[in-house]
């Protein structure tokens, strides 16, 4: 067991990937022993899934936490972890210039001083960018809370001027920096080597609020149109430029094979109309339209499930990443997945069902393809579980240590 006893988790950003990746470790620490307390934006779409005795989630940021008591949001059954916080968008009351200027000036401080009040051992925060809570970690410093954080973009892939100042101050915060490769802690070494000796690598881990229907097989392909045998890609989740699409669908075209299906699930994040309108059009460029099943929008937590059921290759063919949330996703469901190496060699080399390309470009994602179908055919192996490595309890465990490692050196 822990010598920490409690810890809070904060993540006010409304981004289902990382509230989800707050529930998985949330419970893991709760399991070692921890009273955790995640604190999640009110605009939170995940609800409120099955939670450990130890494990609290107060969906109350983005209110005033003195005159708003912690409050548990109801379960919410269409809610479910989505890669990259690319779920429904909350509706949001329109606010004053002035309201907003006071919330900016308030509501970090007062997240601050909150947190210190409650004389949590450590506070672990799970992204840099806060939204309303910007200054927090100015606040935070000032009151010295024991901050941790977890690296989950070392900077975001859509780049912005500022962005390197604004993530150095969240590393220049922390005591200590959690990133889920080696990799990655190489290429945060190299950015920011003043705060190098922070980063210890822990990785991301695998899905437990998923579960497994494989009923849904057979019904998704009919519905689909898709025959009883015939291999499946999925490509799923927020369709954004650097998880390269356009590698898989012209890898698809230079397949020569018309019994293998894609299947697109998910968005684009520009928010138009059509949440597949670009993907459409590579597709029609590509002429594989006959060959590409479309599922348009927000998939919740029991649609995801079948989609994945439907499936026999996870295609992750990113050409930069610093950890992925769909490659977990796929070992919890015993896909065979090809990925390519940024950020997702480590985690891959464990999981036998992986097929790791050393490029992005087309022919090296049709390679890749290539293997994955023949191993779905000619291998008859059962899916022998998920490395012990990506259980959240083991995460969780060596995490606590790391932490307790450093607050006793500070």
């Amino acid at each position: 067991m822990s010598r920490l006893r409690t810890l809070a988790l904060i993540n006010p950003m409304a981004d289902y990937g990382i509230d989800t990746y707050t529930y998985e470790l949330a419970q893991g620490l709760a399991a070692n022993g921890v009273r955790v307390d995640a604190y999640c934006a009110d605009a939170s779409v995940l609800g409120s899934p099955p939670l450990h005795p130890n494990h609290r989630r107060y969906t109350v940021l983005g209110s005033r936490l003195w005159r708003t008591p912690p409050r548990v949001r109801p379960s919410l059954d269409s809610s479910a972890p989505h890669e990259n916080g690319h779920g429904p968008k909350p509706k949001v009351a329109s606010q004053s210039v002035w309201r907003r200027l006071v919330r900016r000036a308030y509501l970090p401080a007062e997240l601050a001083f909150y947190l210190k009040r409650r004389r949590y051992d450590a506070v672990w925060t799970q992204w840099a960018e806060l939204a309303d809570y910007g200054r927090f970690w100015q606040a935070s410093k000032f009151l010295r809370i024991p901050i941790v954080h977890t690296v989950h973009n070392i900077l975001p892939h859509e780049r912005q001027e500022g962005d390197v100042s604004a993530y150095e101050k969240v590393y220049e915060t922390a005591r200590l920096l959690f990133v889920h490769s080696s990799q990655v802690r190489e290429e945060f070494s190299s950015l920011f080597p003043d705060q190098a000796s922070k980063a210890v690598v822990v990785p991301h881990g695998s899905y437990t609020l998923y579960n497994r229907r494989p009923e849904a097989r057979s019904t998704v392909r009919s519905a689909l149109e898709i025959p009883a045998d015939a291999p499946v890609l999925l490509f799923c989740g927020a369709i954004r430029e650097y998880k390269n699409i356009d590698a898989a669908i012209g890898a698809l075209a230079q397949l020569g094979r018309d019994d293998v299906i894609l299947i697109v699930a998910g968005s684009e994040p520009d928010g138009g109309p059509d949440p597949l309108a670009k993907t459409k059009e590579t597709i029609r460029r590509a002429g594989v339209e006959n060959r590409v099943r479309l599922v348009s929008g927000f998939l919740d937590r029991e649609r995801m499930a079948e989609i994945f059921e439907a499936s026999d290759v996870l295609l992750l063919p990113y050409s930069k990443s610093y950890g992925s949330g769909l490659l977990m996703l796929g070992m919890t469901f015993g896909k065979y997945i090809v990925a390519t190496k940024p950020g997702m060699e480590e985690s891959a080399a464990l999981y036998a069902r992986s097929v790791v390309l050393d490029g992005a470009d087309t022919a090296s994602v049709l390679g890749g393809i290539k293997i994955a179908i023949d191993r779905v055919k000619t291998e008859r192996k059962p899916f022998a579980g998920i490395p012990c490595e990506f259980d959240w309890v083991n995460i969780a465990a060596t995490s606590l240590a790391q932490i307790e490692r450093v607050l006793a050196s500070t």
